[in-house]
């Protein structure tokens, strides 16, 4: 894969991240308006699996940048974790830094939560961590992609 596909693939998760991002704040804008709270459920449903597909769509650039950038993809039972890392580190010679550590610590906060929502049931997802992270979404992103946008440059 060349750098030139490698980026392109970027672009493409940075535009259906801009998407979730959008729906993000489409269910949140819904949510103030619901007024049944069998509505109110299923918005926060809604939410927690669109911060689950938030977080796979990044930790797919993650990967990209890992297996064509870096050539070490983390295996292994805490490999989710170790990709996080690896993407806040500067590989010397290799690459800079794809995000900045604050970034990582937020980010962080969303992949601990995308396992929480694997491993309950729907009912039983609670609301008050759903509008914490969801409330955080659209500046994470904007400084995610601003991060990310600035490797590419960075990098090509």
């Amino acid at each position: 894969m060349t750098n030139r596909d490698i980026f392109q693939r970027i672009e493409q998760e940075l535009t259906e991240l801009e998407a979730v991002t959008n729906q993000v704040q489409r269910f949140l804008q819904e949510r103030e308006i619901t007024q049944s709270s069998v509505s109110q459920d299923a918005i926060i449903n809604a939410l927690a699996l669109t911060l689950h597909s938030f977080y796979t769509g990044v930790e797919r650039i993650f990967q990209v940048v890992a297996r064509q950038i870096d050539y070490l993809e983390p295996s292994g039972e805490n490999w989710h974790r170790q990709l996080l890392e690896q993407m806040s580190l500067e590989i010397p010679e290799i690459r800079p830094a794809l995000i900045s550590t604050s970034i990582r610590t937020d980010l962080d906060e969303i992949r601990r939560f995308r396992h929480v929502v694997r491993s309950i049931y729907a009912y039983k997802i609670e609301s008050k961590p759903v509008l914490k992270l969801a409330n955080k979404i659209p500046t994470i992103w904007k400084d995610l992609e601003g991060e990310i946008r600035q490797f590419i440059y960075t990098f090509s």
